[in-house]
């Protein structure tokens, strides 16, 4: 047996760490720095602005477009920052201005337009110069685009969300960025971060790696100990921390490994329905803790303890599902995630999602597709839970 570990880029972890970014891209060699951010977040962008200013840096300020990212918007950034002459980038805020960072970064060191390397799993490797650097500061927790290989660019022409790889050069996550977060970003973002350790921990059979399996664990369990005190308590450092490191080692997660059906739902959600990804993986989560507890015990094994759910030796690995059902679902209810009913699908959206998941080319990449008759089972038991 053979597994690879990436060579996972750099990352600042700590209280203040974004005020390091002037020293850290001086480093780099960069002198000209293209800084897209959250337009909701101007006030907090404007407190890294001047210390890349004081680092005797230029900067050019570009507020992302609202919404997910499309091929559109990106292009957009993409002749921004080309037209400024940027060296180096610079992205603060939650998983769409980090991806779209990276895709400028892509393009602009391959050459051509965005929709060049918009192909989809199959095509991963159109593009593989890198761009640098690239430095990322987390606003919310749980996307860990941060970190990860991976972006996500919305295709106009095909209609569907598509899987891009550029990694960013370094990540600065901060905790204290995302004190205050409101209450159901906090819940959409968090629900990704277990979704991102959760589904590649699954995948621990098809795709061997230590390293991933040890990521995996921790990222469920700092989920499990920390989300319901973030939701209920938006100024806990302590649990922005913890859900910080979540998203973190999410990220990290789907590098070593990948994610499976729960994020091919949630994108058959996202794709047919005005809902972002982090609202849509909820429902994912659902679907996936029921799966492996009626057809995955090998992963019911692994994700047991990381709930603090006993799993002893002998064990009825059905019922053991079931608690880690139960805990999910209480989390999730906890916080607010709605059922694909409450986010008002018609229940017919159960057959189609099915059938269109089986089409996936993600298991072009993910060597373990579900059994799709049992997984449309579970997707309709899932529908009001």
């Amino acid at each position: 047996m053979s597994w690879l570990i990436h060579d996972l880029h750099d990352c600042l972890f700590g209280v203040e760490a974004y005020k390091e970014i002037g020293t850290r891209l001086k480093g780099y060699g960069a002198t000209k720095i293209w800084y897209i951010y959250d337009a909701a977040l101007k006030d907090m962008a404007d407190k890294v602005t001047p210390i890349m200013e004081e680092a005797g840096l230029e900067v050019m300020m570009y507020a992302a477009e609202p919404g997910e990212p499309d091929n559109e918007m990106c292009q957009r950034a993409v002749d921004s920052c080309k037209a400024f002459g940027a060296d180096g980038i610079v992205g603060i805020g939650g998983g769409a201005t980090m991806d779209t960072a990276k895709m400028v970064g892509k393009t602009i060191a391959n050459g051509g337009k965005v929709m060049d390397y918009l192909g989809g799993y199959t095509a991963l490797n159109v593009g593989t110069k890198v761009f640098s650097p690239i430095v990322l500061i987390p606003t919310t927790a749980g996307t860990g685009s941060e970190v990860s290989y991976g972006l996500a660019i919305h295709n106009n022409d095909t209609g569907l969300k598509t899987f891009v790889v550029h990694p960013a050069t370094l990540a600065l996550i901060d905790p204290v960025l995302t004190v205050g977060m409101p209450k159901p970003v906090t819940a959409a973002t968090g629900a990704d971060a277990l979704a991102h350790s959760m589904e590649s921990l699954c995948n621990a059979d098809a795709m061997p790696n230590w390293m991933g399996d040890m990521i995996c664990k921790e990222g469920i369990r700092q989920y499990n100990m920390w989300m319901m005190k973030a939701y209920d308590e938006p100024d806990n450092l302590d649990a922005r921390a913890g859900m910080s490191y979540s998203a973190m080692l999410g990220g990290y997660a789907i590098t070593l490994r990948k994610t499976t059906f729960g994020h091919a739902l949630a994108n058959q959600i996202s794709n047919n329905y005005p809902y972002g990804h982090g609202v849509a993986i909820g429902p994912g989560n659902s679907v996936v803790t029921r799966y492996i507890a009626k057809a995955d015990h090998a992963s019911v094994k692994r994700i047991a303890p990381c709930f603090d759910i006993p799993c002893p030796e002998g064990a009825d690995l059905q019922a053991v599902g079931q608690k880690i059902v139960e805990r999910v679902d209480e989390i999730q209810k906890h916080c607010q995630m709605k059922n694909m009913k409450e986010l008002g699908l018609p229940e017919s959206f159960c057959d189609m999602a099915a059938d269109e998941i089986s089409k996936d080319t993600k298991w072009k990449i993910v060597p373990n597709p579900p059994d799709f008759e049992l997984l449309r089972q579970i997707i309709h038991e899932a529908y009001d839970c």
